[in-house]
Parts: structure tokens; sequence; C-alpha cells
């Protein structure tokens, strides 16, 4: 008979649950990881944009593998002509293959992973997880479900922003390596252009959808304003990315949430592999030190706190729109370039 009792159930096999079944892996502690996908890494959720701060701060992984560009020169603009552009002598931040970086999670990042793939799981209740092919009974379940998730609570629309990416081809830009443009095309979000690798460059939106436009429709109007980005088309990326407050609590009983659930992303930049490694590698080590109130702590103590600087400030930029990014903008520009490079480098 095939094995359903674990210590640890993680529901999810991205980000979170990727990390955290690391942190499992290397204790040998005994879990699994179910997940709907029928592969690693796919559909792509994310740009894959991480200041090197971030990484450095919580242990994301830098293999040369897994790593699409080297950022060292940024452009913040509006499309009303405030600009902020930096060049770094260093590398400040990199843009993961996403699909290579979460296969690397699942394989080498600590070994191979005891994950189950094309297993949807239809209901917990207790200590129980109900799946299309049977069902699981874990000690503790770590919920690493993503912000659509049944198993979690219900995105008011006002918190959510759509996200959208071409990979474009394109040669690389001969100014700086990542652009992003506030405009009011792209409310409570901006436009990008990323470095990528082989020809390509990562163009995107992220926005509030309040016109009832498509996300390709805005991008292609903003490209018909910035033909620079302008590129044939090879593949594309769509998802949603919780815009609210963090959530207050984190545990419940012997259930853990992590990531994109508990609204673990930087708002500022709408960055939430970040949080969502974070909260996965802190909710695995609560977990061995069969301690759930330490994920909490943490949470209240480091993670929160952060996120929630985030969220105020993302806020505050799009108050009235790109008039209250240039506001800010111009602020910036009497910073120091120490000081400067020291706020928008550790985005």
């Amino acid at each position: 008979m095939p094995k359903t009792d674990y210590d640890v159930i993680i529901i999810g096999a991205g980000t979170a649950g990727l990390s955290a079944g690391a942190v499992l892996e290397r204790s040998g502690m005994d879990y699994i990881i179910l997940d709907k996908k029928r592969e690693i890494g796919l559909p792509v959720r994310s740009t894959g944009a991480v200041s090197m701060e971030w990484v450095k701060r919580i242990g994301m992984p830098t293999d040369s593998s897994i790593v699409s560009a080297n950022i060292s020169s940024m452009s913040f603009r509006t499309d009303k002509g405030n600009s902020i552009n930096l060049n770094f002598d260093r590398t400040v931040g990199i843009v993961y293959d996403f699909t290579a970086y979460e296969k690397f999670l699942s394989s080498k990042f600590a070994g191979n992973l005891n994950i189950r793939m094309n297993t949807r799981v239809n209901s917990v209740e207790g200590n129980t997880v109900y799946t299309d092919s049977g069902s699981y009974v874990g000690k503790h379940i770590i919920f690493a479900a993503g912000p659509q998730s049944n198993f979690g609570k219900k995105l008011p629309r006002n918190e959510v922003l759509v996200a959208y990416e071409e990979i474009r081809k394109a040669s690389p830009r001969a100014d700086y390596q990542m652009v992003l443009w506030f405009s009011d095309m792209a409310p409570g979000g901006y436009f990008w252009d990323f470095a990528d690798k082989g020809g390509r460059r990562k163009i995107g939106v992220c926005y509030y959808p309040t016109e009832g436009k498509s996300p390709k429709e805005v991008l292609d109007r903003f490209t018909e304003k910035y033909p620079e980005i302008s590129g044939e088309c090879i593949d594309t990326m769509a998802h949603q990315i919780p815009l609210g407050e963090p959530a207050p609590s984190v545990t419940s009983g012997s259930y853990l949430y992590t990531g994109d659930m508990v609204n673990a992303v930087l708002n500022t930049t709408a960055g939430g592999l970040q949080g969502a490694f974070w909260t996965g590698k802190t909710a695995a080590e609560a977990v061995i030190a069969g301690d759930h109130s330490l994920y909490q702590k943490k949470w209240d103590e480091e993670i929160r706190p952060w996120l929630l600087k985030h969220h105020r400030l993302h806020r505050r930029m799009h108050r009235k729109g790109v008039k209250s990014i240039s506001r800010l903008m111009t602020l910036a520009k009497i910073m120091p370039m120490s000081v400067k490079k020291k706020v928008f480098g550790g985005l």
C-alpha cells in the first residue's frame, strides 16, 4: 500500500512549498508535497526579479544555471518625464529563469524533494487531506497554495493586481538592465523592461484592472507609446498578485499558512518570491522545532513589519496616481546618491 501518513503535508509546490520542503528534506523529517500541476515551475507565475539584499537576507539560491540576468543598472520613471537613474559597481539584483529556479528548488537545493504532482487537493478536514487520488494524514499541514486557493481568505477585488508579461525577442538595452515606468495607464502598478538571456527581454505590466481592458491591450497600448520595448512575443506569463495588508495570523492549530495566502508580498514592487521563500522556510523551521508559535513570532517581529512598510509606502505612492509618484521622485532626487542607491537597490 502507498504511504499516506506523514509528519508534514505541504499543499502546493511553488516557491513557498518548495522552500519549506527543502528545510524538511535537510532535517530528515517525514513529509510530502502535493500539487495539481503536471510540472514544477509551470505555468510561470513570476517575473523572477529579486534584489540581492533579499537573496542574501533569506538565503535564496544564486546558482548560475537559474539566473537569466544580473542587474547593476536601473531606471525608475514616470511617463510624465520624471526619472531616477542608478548605476552600481556590483550586482544589486538578479532575474531568475523562473521554471529553472523552481526545478532547482525541487531537486538540487537540498536534494530531490518528495513531491507528488498531478494530485489535486479537494479538501482538508482536521489533519486529513483529501485528494482526487486518495487521502493523506499529517501531524502538521503547511498551506502554500497561492492567492487563488480555496483554502485561504478570498481576496477583495480592489486588493489584487493583475500581472502580464511577454518575453519578447529584443537586443539588450544599451542604457539600463531594468526599467520601471509608473503610469496612470497601469493604476497601482507599473510597466517593466527587464533583462533576460539569449536576445530576449521581459516586458510586462501589473495594475489594478479598473478599465475593463485586457492586460495584453494595456501592454500593447503602452508599447505604442514606447516602441523601444517592442519585439516579437515568444512567450507570456499572467497571474494575480495580492496587495492587501499582510495577514495578522499565519498559524491555526496544526495549520501553517505561507506566501501569497498571507499576503507575503512586497507591495512597492509586487514581488512575491521573497515572501514566499521566507515564509515557507520559516514555517518549516517551526515545524521541525515542534512549536508553531515560533513561526508566528518571526512573522510578528520580522516578516510582517517589513511587509507593512512596503504596503504603506505603496498606498502613499499611488494615492493620486502618477502625480504622487512624481512628487516622491522629486523629493528622492535631493537624497545623497548613497542613500538613493540603498533605498532603490534594496527593493
